[in-house]
């Protein structure tokens, strides 16, 4: 009961920002929510890092710039266009490029025409009315592939190039399969043949009235 007393408290408790310094020259910055023996878990705007304590070598806590963009995000008036401008630009020289978006979003909410908030969200104007960079290319008559636009031409172009590509490495495939093939069957051929020879060597030769010697006789050698 007691564990779980004290993991409510850690969750419970107000978030802070921290530098987390890793052994080896790592470091994690952002905003810590929450912190045991064992580990430190650290929100960096859109994901989090956790990092065992035994790999910590120190904490400076601070106010983070994530930190920063909660609290002056909490405090902007309904319908204040401006104030999210203002923090969208803040956020994007802060690299916090998830925040800056989500400010520009805001922007959009009450200016829809917003020229500066709609291209950094990259839309794109045709007309009268800002679009989405997906709905352009569509519009335009591409299609998505391979993560780029394309004309279904081009698509088509490098999918025949790689099916030409795939038959030519097949075909040279079976090719040196039938090669291999060959050149075993050459060498079953040369190995039979040579136990042919081997065995005719062994074998007596027929005199024709039975099987003698496989040698002449001796000419030095008398008869009896």
């Amino acid at each position: 009961m007691k564990r779980v007393i004290v993991i409510l408290a850690l969750v419970a408790a107000p978030a802070y920002g921290a530098d987390v310094y890793l052994r080896g020259g790592g470091q994690i910055t952002g905003v810590i929510v929450e912190q045991t023996d064992e580990s430190v878990t650290v929100d960096i705007g859109g994901a989090t890092i956790s990092a065992r304590m035994s790999s910590v070598v120190r904490i400076d806590e601070s106010v983070s710039p994530l930190e920063m963009y909660r609290e002056r995000a909490a405090g902007i008036p309904e319908g204040d266009a401006d104030a999210w401008r203002e923090l969208a630009r803040w956020a994007r020289g802060r690299a916090l490029s998830s925040q800056s978006l989500e400010a520009f979003t805001k922007v959009l909410e009450v200016l829809p025409d917003d020229k500066e908030a709609n291209e950094a969200l990259g839309r794109i104007r045709v007309g009268e009315q800002w679009i989405t960079e997906d709905e352009y290319y569509r519009n335009q008559g591409y299609i998505p592939f391979e993560g780029q636009w394309m004309r279904p031409s081009e698509k088509q172009a490098i999918q025949n190039e790689r099916t030409a590509q795939e038959r030519a490495a097949q075909q040279a495939n079976e090719a040196r399969i039938r090669e291999i093939e060959a050149e075993q069957q050459a060498e079953k051929e040369r190995i039979e043949k040579q136990r042919e020879q081997e065995k005719m060597y062994r074998n007596p030769v027929s005199w024709g009235w039975g099987y003698g010697p496989r040698y002449w006789p001796d000419p030095v050698r008398r008869w009896p």
